[in-house]
């Protein structure tokens, strides 16, 4: 990492400061954000024919109910002529042409989504062969099994992958419904011992413990212990768990409940120096860094 501050990434192409920003995980948005100098985090999707960006597996949300296929029974050339959005100005965007857009830009990294549901030798496969390794040290994946990334590295060994990192009871709470994905930091430095990942991606989905306590995730202490660990640590702001589609537990980051608690907080966590912040507000964001 040459900066010597964290990156910014932003969050499925999106900007809701800016009420007139393209529409989500579109090719406008990702075009716009990674031309403005930021990394993007995104969600990979499979198509009838190839892989397709998006967060959801269907088009039923981004098309108000007015359309309801799964992308995997749709093909790309028949995606990429769907304009979706509040005016519609946005297009899907491949895999293949994401990849090129990060070519070109300035970014240092960007972070790939793989989703547990997607975490199988069938879906590995596809994506392996997608990827293009002259670009490699742009991206890495998270939300990666340690399993999964032992395949992953037996097929591509330069990729960056990265565990999801969570708080214990929030791993209680939500393990089984991200598909066993989340880790706790005790688990992630001993998977680094064994050289599987580069990175983490760490998410405090609230402040909520068991008993009514409350908790954190983003501390120095927790922070200490990754990257003596040898990990660059990824994060989401709080405001995530708000803009997200089917929060899985309710859960809304009371951090997040209005502008000024939430600037105060991402001050603090920038303070504890990671290496990238995933966020809603990029601008807001860039402009405290």
């Amino acid at each position: 990492m040459q900066s010597n501050k964290p990156l910014t990434l932003t969050h499925r192409g999106l900007e809701p400061s800016n009420p007139d920003f393209y529409p989500e995980s579109s090719y406008e948005a990702f075009k716009d954000h990674l031309e403005r100098g930021f990394g993007i985090e995104f969600d990979v999707n499979f198509a009838k024919d190839g892989l397709i960006v998006f967060h959801d597996s269907d088009l039923n949300r981004i098309t108000k109910g007015d359309n309801k296929s799964l992308f995997s029974e749709l093909g790309l050339e028949e995606i990429k002529k769907i304009r979706y959005g509040k005016n519609e100005n946005g297009r899907f965007i491949t895999f293949k042409g994401l990849l090129s857009l990060i070519r070109n830009c300035s970014s240092e990294i960007n972070a790939l989504h793989l989703k547990g549901k997607y975490q199988t030798e069938f879906y590995l496969n596809l994506l392996i062969n997608a990827l293009e390794k002259d670009i490699l040290n742009k991206i890495f994946i998270f939300d990666v099994k340690p399993e999964i990334a032992v395949y992953l590295k037996s097929k591509i060994k330069e990729l960056s992958l990265a565990p999801s990192v969570s708080h214990s009871y929030d791993i209680l709470r939500f393990n089984e419904c991200v598909g066993k994905t989340l880790f706790s930091i005790e688990d992630a430095i001993k998977y680094k011992k064994e050289g599987l990942y580069d990175w983490v991606w760490m998410d405090e989905w609230d402040l909520s413990d068991k008993n009514g306590k409350e908790k954190k995730l983003y501390t120095k202490e927790n922070f200490d212990a990754l990257k003596k660990a040898g990990y660059k640590i990824g994060l989401v702001t709080p405001e995530m768990h708000t803009t997200s589609p089917g929060l899985y537990g309710g859960e809304s980051h009371p951090d997040a409940k209005d502008k000024e608690t939430l600037f105060k907080r991402i001050k603090e966590i920038i303070n504890l120096n990671p290496d990238a912040i995933c966020t809603d507000n990029p601008e807001e964001v860039r402009e405290i860094l």
